[in-house]
C-alpha cells in the first residue's frame, strides 16, 4: 500500500523531523557537556590521587629501606589507597623497568612496555620538586608517572591509571533530564503541529472547494481568506480572477459570433467608463460604404469576408494606439474603435490606407480593373456602385464634456454623413473629427483629416 505524500503529511514529516533534531542536539549538547564536566572531574581528581599515593608510597619507602623490602611494603600499601578512592589503577616500578608492585597480580614481576618505559625514564630524567610528574591523556584515561624519591632522589616510578569520561555515567546523569526536554517538545510541538495545519491547510481546502465550484459553472464565487499573507493574497488573487470569469462570459455572449469582437453591451460599459473616469478619448464609429450592392453581387460569404477583414485591419490598427485602446462590433458592417486624442490620427490613417488597398482583394480582376460593379440598389434598379471604402466618424470629449454613451452615438450620427460625403466624393476611405465645443449649433464638423 503506498503512502500518499500529501500536504497534511509533509508538514506531520517535516516537524517531526524537526523535533527529533532538536531533541538530539540537545542530548548531544548536554551529553557532551555532562562528559566535559565528568572528564575535568576525573582529571582533578587523578591530580589530587596522584599526589596522595606519591606521598604515601614515599612514606613508605623511607619507613621501609632498613628492613630492606620496600615492594612487599608497596603491594600492602595499594588496596588501602584503592580503599580510600586515591587510585584506580597503580603500578611501582623499579629504575630498570620491572614492575616490583601492582594492583594487578598478573603485572607483578613483569617488564614495562616499551611506551611505559620510555614514558617512565622520561618522568625520571625530569623530575624536580616543580615536575615531580609526567602525564599522558589518552582517549579513555590519564596516566601520571610519578618518581618515588628519597630526599629528591629518585628510586622508583609509580605509575597511575585513571578513567576519564564515562558515557554511561553521564547519560545516567542526563537521561531524566532528556526525557523531560523530549517530552516537552512533543506537547509544544504537536499543538504548533496542529495550528500550521490549520492555518496552511484550511484556507488551501477553502481555495480547492471553491475552484471546484468555479470549474462547475459558479464563476462569480468569492472566498474570504481573511489573513495577511501570502495564502491572503492568493485569495484575492482568485477573487480577481473570478470577477474576470465573469466579465469574460458576459463579454463572449456577447461578443458578436463573426468578428469574436465584443458587442453593444461591451461597447456601451466602455464608453461610460471612459466618461466616469474623466478620461480623454475618441470613439471612432465606422460604416462600410457600398457594402450592400458588395453582398447582393458576391453573396454572404463574400460579405463576411469583408466584415473579417475590417475586423482584422482594425485589430492592426489599434496597435497604432495605446494599451487599453478598444475595439467593438455593433453588427453588420459597423464597427466601434474607442483610442486616445494624441493616437486616433495615427489609428485611423493606417485604418483607412490598409482598407482601400486589401479590400480590392475581395473584388474580381474585371471588377478590379474598371474600379466599379454593376449591381442592384434599395429600389431594384440596376446601376453602378464604386469599389468599398470605410467612412469613420469621430466624437472626443476632448473639445466639450460627453456625459453620456447616447450622447455619444447622437454625435456619431451627425459627423458620419459628412464622413460618407467625403469618401463619395474623393472614392477613398476617410475619417472626420468633431471638433465643436458644444456651445455651436452649426450643423458642419471638422474634417480632421482629407480623403485617403
Amino acid at each position: 500500500m503506498s503512502v500518499q505524500f500529501t500536504l497534511r503529511y509533509r508538514i506531520i514529516s517535516l516537524i517531526a523531523l524537526f523535533a527529533v533534531v532538536l531533541i538530539a542536539a540537545f542530548t548531544a549538547l548536554l551529553l557532551t557537556r555532562q562528559l566535559t564536566v565528568i572528564t575535568q572531574n576525573n582529571q582533578y581528581r587523578a591530580r589530587v590521587g596522584t599526589f596522595a599515593a606519591k606521598g604515601a608510597f614515599e612514606r613508605t619507602l623511607l619507613s621501609t629501606l632498613r628492613a630492606g623490602n620496600p615492594p612487599a611494603a608497596f603491594e600492602r600499601m595499594i588496596p588501602l589507597l584503592k580503599e580510600g578512592q586515591l587510585v584506580e589503577e597503580t603500578s611501582v616500578v623499579d629504575l630498570k623497568g620491572k614492575v616490583v608492585a601492582s594492583s594487578d597480580h598478573g603485572l607483578r614481576g613483569s617488564q614495562l612496555s616499551s611506551e611505559d618505559a620510555q614514558r617512565s625514564k622520561y618522568a625520571v630524567g625530569h623530575y624536580s620538586p616543580q615536575t615531580w610528574f609526567h602525564s599522558q591523556v589518552e582517549p579513555s584515561e590519564v596516566i601520571f608517572y610519578a618518581p618515588v624519591t628519597i630526599d629528591d632522589v629518585p628510586q622508583y616510578v609509580a605509575i597511575f591509571r585513571y578513567s576519564l569520561g564515562n558515557m554511561g555515567v553521564a547519560i545516567q546523569q542526563v537521561g531524566t533530564l532528556c526525557i523531560l526536554v523530549a517530552v516537552g517538545v512533543v506537547l509544544v510541538m504537536v499543538p504548533l503541529c496542529l495550528l500550521l495545519i490549520r492555518a496552511i491547510l484550511g484556507p488551501i481546502q477553502i481555495l480547492n472547494d471553491a475552484t471546484k465550484d468555479v470549474a462547475a459553472g459558479n464563476l462569480g464565487l468569492q472566498v474570504s481568506v481573511p489573513t495577511e499573507d501570502e495564502l491572503g493574497e492568493l485569495a484575492e488573487t482568485f477573487n480577481g480572477m473570478t470577477s474576470a470569469l465573469v466579465k469574460m462570459k458576459e463579454r463572449a455572449e456577447n461578443a458578436n459570433p463573426l468578428t469574436k469582437l465584443p458587442g453593444n453591451n461591451v461597447i456601451h460599459e466602455e464608453i461610460e467608463k471612459r466618461i466616469k473616469g474623466k478620461r480623454k478619448f475618441v470613439a471612432v464609429y465606422s460604416d462600410l460604404d457600398n457594402f450592400k450592392a458588395f453582398n447582393d453581387k458576391y453573396g454572404i460569404g463574400a460579405g463576411d469576408q469583408a466584415i473579417k477583414l475590417t475586423a482584422q485591419i482594425m485589430k492592426e490598427a489599434i496597435k497604432k494606439g495605446i494599451p487599453g485602446d478598444f475595439i467593438g462590433h455593433e453588427g453588420g458592417d459597423d464597427f466601434i474603435l474607442l483610442t486616445t486624442p494624441e493616437k486616433a490620427q495615427a489609428v485611423t490613417d493606417h485604418l483607412c490606407s490598409e482598407f482601400d488597398t486589401r479590400i480590392r482583394e475581395l473584388y474580381s480582376p474585371e471588377d478590379r480593373e474598371q474600379g466599379h460593379i454593376i449591381s442592384k440598389d434599395r429600389e431594384g434598379n440596376v446601376k453602378q456602385f464604386p469599389l468599398m471604402t470605410i467612412s469613420l466618424a469621430g466624437v472626443t470629449n476632448a473639445h466639450r464634456e460627453l456625459t453620456s454613451y447616447a450622447e455619444v452615438t447622437n454625435i456619431c450620427a451627425e459627423v458620419k454623413k459628412k464622413a460618407k460625403i467625403t469618401s463619395k466624393t474623393t472614392g477613398k476611405s476617410s475619417f472626420f473629427l468633431d471638433q465643436r465645443t458644444g456651445q455651436e449649433r452649426t450643423e458642419a464638423a471638422s474634417p480632421s483629416s482629407e480623403a485617403h
